[in-house]
């Protein structure tokens, strides 16, 4: 049995991104209110950090140990929040359009990447931009970096997908999904698998070092923007136009629930670190924290 909660205290504008702390301490949201949001999982309370970006908050990640906060921005600029106190340590500008996602590189928390409608991967540190990766000919919503720091993965809106090294090697290159690439995830507990979703409603999950499509899943009407793996392995999350989550078994290969309590597109998900709990957010406004049986 899934139960949910909507967390309290939410957004006055659409939730784009969400992310689970690696100690399940805190959730994060950013919202198209120019806001980040951040909860205490033991007393649900919430602080807010308001006109955090000149635009909405379109990407959040809690770094490796919890003490940041890395934010994009629809106006173009990265910035390094401080956990504790919520407050901007650095604003990295550079990108040439709207900021759709962000990852740490590795366990360090001390490399960044992020990506969006510049068509570019660009790589970070405190210190300013020390690279930019091209290759994509067309818009990008989402990135990730495996769990060893060795890969970058990135979708274009024209079905591109493209695993790089951090230097800007390409290790992967393939066109997939008819309707563009949505969404993309590294799973948690390997750096050999990967998921993309696309505007048709289809989940691909790939084996990295053969190439290979290790599977699909179709559950979702129109585009999918919400995908991730859970830290086990076991459970894939996707999330999309329709307003559902799907929540999929990886070692049975198929459905194993439908959450249906949003109300519009949900735009990310993040499991907890013991894979118990997920947390959802939606251009309805909510962000909604569900405990899985």
């Amino acid at each position: 049995m899934v139960t949910h909660k909507i967390l309290p205290n939410g957004s006055t504008n659409a939730i784009y991104s969400v992310d689970y702390s690696f100690d399940g301490k805190y959730i994060v949201a950013g919202s198209l209110s120019h806001r980040i949001l951040l909860w205490d999982t033991a007393s649900w309370e919430v602080r807010k950090y308001t006109e955090l970006h000149a635009d909405g908050v379109s990407a959040v990640r809690f770094s490796p140990n919890g003490k940041k906060i890395l934010t994009g921005g629809l106006d173009k600029v990265v910035k390094v929040i401080n956990t504790s106190s919520l407050t901007a340590e650095i604003s990295l500008g550079g990108s040439n359009d709207y900021i759709q996602s962000v990852a740490f590189i590795g366990k360090d928390g001390e490399q960044f990447a992020s990506t969006g409608f510049d068509k570019l991967v660009r790589i970070w540190t405190i210190g300013g931009q020390i690279r930019e990766i091209s290759g994509m000919t067309e818009r990008s919503h989402s990135l990730d970096t495996s769990p060893d720091g060795k890969y970058i993965l990135a979708g274009s809106l024209q079905g591109e997908i493209f695993v790089w090294s951090p230097s800007g090697e390409v290790k992967f290159k393939q066109i997939h999904h008819g309707k563009g690439v949505h969404a993309v995830a590294f799973a948690k507990h390997s750096s050999d698998l990967f998921a993309t979703a696309g505007g048709n409603g289809k989940v691909t999950v790939w084996n990295r070092t053969t190439g290979e499509i290790h599977g699909n899943f179709r559950g979702h009407k129109g585009y999918i923007r919400g995908l991730v793996f859970s830290p086990d392995g076991r459970w894939l999350a996707s999330g999309g136009q329709d307003a559902k989550i799907c929540l999929w078994d990886l070692e049975a290969f198929k459905l194993k629930s439908e959450l249906n309590q949003h109300a519009n597109t949900v735009y990310s998900l993040a499991f907890s670190p013991d894979g118990k709990h997920l947390v959802s957010g939606s251009f309805d406004r909510k962000v909604i924290h569900w405990t899985l049986s």
